[in-house]
């Protein structure tokens, strides 16, 4: 497990506390609400600033270069920031799909966006497009942008506990690219049949490529 010290805000108890409950989590909830509880702890400075790094990674991937359609997530609640590689993308003249979420069905679809200025807010208080905007198959995706609660060394990945990216992930082949910080990358999740593998993983320290 690796951690360090942010830059302003962090009590060096809480890293502390956080390595703890990691060594002694033995399942995935534990694991999750672990990393969790820190994630939320994070200055806003440090998430955007670590974000930066991870982002700054991932356009340098040639595969991601190469690419059109993307779907990516907004952040909420100090998720690796996206906004910026939004903007970024749509700048390349790239399609930038996120996801619209239907809670009932527990399920993901993805719909393109031309600007920030289009998202409204949706299930859980996130932002996504508004009920007007196209909607692509996720079989014509090249890209996924995944967010997760915690990763592992192997590719894996622990979500929020719906389990909708896993099943959104069976209907594409699209690459997989996880992003995270670099505390929320341990040795296991202990993965399950359904869980899906990542491509890559990327944080602020570290490129996985699988």
């Amino acid at each position: 497990m690796k951690y360090f010290y942010f830059r302003k805000g962090v009590n060096i108890i809480s890293s502390l506390d956080l390595i703890n409950s990691i060594k002694t989590a033995n399942t995935k909830n534990s694991l999750r609400k672990s990393v969790l509880s820190f994630r939320i702890s994070l200055d806003k400075k440090d998430v955007l600033s670590m974000s930066d790094d991870i982002f700054r990674q991932f356009l340098s991937i040639e595969k991601i270069q190469t690419s059109s359609r993307f779907m990516l997530y907004v952040d909420f609640r100090n998720e690796v920031a996206t906004r910026d590689i939004i903007s970024k993308l749509l700048d390349l003249d790239k399609e930038v799909y996120l996801p619209v979420t239907l809670k009932n069905d527990k399920k993901l679809i993805p719909k393109r966006i031309f600007s920030l200025d289009d998202l409204v807010s949706g299930a859980y208080g996130i932002l996504e497009p508004n009920v007007d905007a196209p909607i692509i198959d996720p079989s014509l995706l090249d890209v996924v942008v995944v967010p997760g609660s915690v990763f592992d060394k192997k590719g894996y990945r622990t979500g929020y506990g719906g389990g909708y990216y896993d099943r959104f992930l069976e209907n594409t082949d699209a690459i997989r690219v996880g992003v995270c910080f670099d505390f929320q990358l341990v040795d296991d999740v202990f993965p399950e049949e359904h869980d899906k593998k990542m491509d890559f993983i990327i944080t602020e320290k570290n490129f996985l490529n699988f």
